[in-house]
């Protein structure tokens, strides 16, 4: 097949899927189109521009969130949904120690690199998760194989067909409750791997205020940034 150009505002996924679908990534508004390998590209235009008013409506959606998103300030961090301040120690463990109470996080991080801010939240990610994890399967009785931990750019988390639970480092900048649901969610998987309406019932048993937490990632959650 010849290499197909498409406009740069445009990212072309081609999977084993049956239809086309549409996202708009949120750190650059990129139009992120995920089609069938054997649609063209003519198909696939016709597609995106059937479906521009939705796409205009998304980047609106998005362009109001920010405008309503509180920044990081310097010299802090986003943590658990609250805003710690950091006391830099350098010969301190990155890893650092957090004190709830105070909202003051210890640690030798450089709150102004991104990379050591990624490091350290899949650090924290790492270090709390995994309990909380453990604690749930066991109070509603599921069984997983492992847990893997990672930054990831589109889902918060999945689980794979063995068992096995995947989540984003990300979720540490979002509250407990939300934290508490993403865990739920991909546990319940493990019982009911699909979308339907046992998966919820489960869900919802487990979590009764998931749809606060389902909300809260629709909008607040599309705009967290590391």
């Amino acid at each position: 097949m010849p290499m197909e150009l498409f406009p740069p505002e445009i990212e072309i996924i081609r999977k084993r899927v049956k239809r086309m679908t549409l996202r708009i990534r949120t750190e650059d508004e990129r139009i992120i189109c995920t089609i069938p390998w054997y649609v063209s590209k003519a198909e696939t235009m016709e597609f995106i521009k059937k479906n521009t008013p939705w796409i205009e409506k998304q980047k609106q959606k998005l362009q109001q969130l920010r405008s309503m998103q509180i920044h990081r300030e310097p010299g802090t961090l986003i943590f658990m949904g609250e805003s710690f301040r950091v006391i830099s120690v350098p010969n301190a463990t990155q890893l650092g120690i957090v004190n709830h109470d105070e909202r003051i996080i210890i640690s030798s991080i450089n709150t102004e690199d991104k990379q050591e801010r990624k490091d350290w939240y899949a650090l924290q990610a790492k270090e709390v998760l995994p309990p909380l994890i453990n604690e749930h399967a066991k109070e509603h009785g599921f069984a997983f194989k492992k847990i893997s931990i990672k930054h990831q750019t589109s889902k918060w988390g999945s689980c794979s067909v063995d068992g096995s639970l995947h989540f984003n480092a990300k979720m540490m900048l979002t509250p407990k409750h939300v934290i508490h649901y993403l865990i739920i969610h991909e546990l319940a998987h493990t019982r009911e791997f699909h979308h339907g309406e046992k998966f919820w019932q489960l869900v919802e048993s487990c979590c009764p205020d998931y749809l606060e937490a389902e909300k809260y990632l629709r909008t607040t959650g599309r705009i967290l940034e590391m």
